[in-house]
């Protein structure tokens, strides 16, 4: 008695999916923008309709005024006086915080002594220091400088030890058996594999800098972005006020996008999630 196999039915051939359209393509650059256009729209309706009052929070035009007539004014020189503060205190904190944190990965007693110092800190509000940091450096731009740094350098301390601290001993090992001296190690291994978290040291030290420029500002200062902010705070106008707000948002949005792009640069050997 022969018995006979039922052969299943190949499966039809899957469509390729056509080339998307124009929108599908740019789907990702517009769907924020009109999102935005609709909440200024309302936002703007509800302040004429007289839902607030308007020396409390002001209407998107009267952000735009004050936009306008800011950079008739010291603009410019107040964001150059915050862009040096920032700039000059990242310096800092990445030159010192990747160094020190790379030394407390690899060296086993300093991370065992200087771990839990480093922890304490890192969870500290540094921001209470910044009246004593005015007291040590004065008015000028040097206690923001100090402010930027001491808060953006522990979280790229941490990071950086744990960038090394979990590069995988199995590479650390075959490279020891070609051979491989301390810095070929850290060339060939380490820096690679730390990478991903550098770039997450400095998104974050980038939001912790900005944060001390305009809080540093906003206590004692005579020039800056933040000093700006305040003194529109206290004159009660609200349209400059978040204007400056606004500004800090975007220069805050455009240097993080410069960082991810710096992150696809940096990290295209790694294959994505998608692959």
């Amino acid at each position: 008695m022969t018995t006979t196999e039922r052969v299943p039915p190949l499966a039809p051939p899957r469509r390729t999916a056509g080339r998307p359209g124009w929108w599908q393509r740019r789907r990702g650059l517009w769907a924020p923008v009109v999102t935005v256009a609709i909440i200024l729209v309302i936002w703007e309706a509800l302040g004429r309709a007289g839902a607030w009052d308007p020396l409390f929070f002001a209407r998107p035009t009267e952000i735009w005024s004050g936009f306008l007539h800011l950079t008739d004014g010291p603009l410019w020189s107040d964001l150059a006086v915050s862009g040096q503060e920032f700039a000059l205190g990242m310096l800092i904190a990445l030159g010192v915080g990747v160094p020190v944190g790379m030394a407390l990965g690899s060296i086993r007693w300093l991370y065992q002594s200087f771990d839990p110092i480093i922890n304490a800190l890192y969870s500290t509000p540094i921001l209470v220091l910044t009246p004593l940091l005015v007291v040590w450096f004065g008015l000028g731009i040097g206690s923001k400088i100090a402010n930027v740094a001491i808060m953006a350098i522990f979280p790229v301390i941490i990071n950086m030890i744990e960038g090394v601290r979990t590069t995988d001993p199995a590479l650390l090992r075959a490279a020891r058996s070609f051979g491989a001296g301390r810095l070929a190690l850290y060339k060939d291994v380490t820096f690679p594999a730390v990478t991903p978290f550098f770039i997450t040291a400095v998104r974050l030290a980038i939001g912790k800098g900005m944060i001390a420029v305009v809080v540093g500002e906003y206590i004692a200062a005579t020039e800056g972005i933040g000093y700006r902010i305040r003194s529109d705070a206290e004159a009660f106008n609200t349209g400059r006020y978040l204007a400056g707000v606004m500004i800090m948002v975007v220069i805050s949005v455009l240097i993080m996008s410069a960082v991810k792009m710096a992150e696809k640069r940096l990290t295209a050997w790694r294959p994505s999630i998608s692959e």
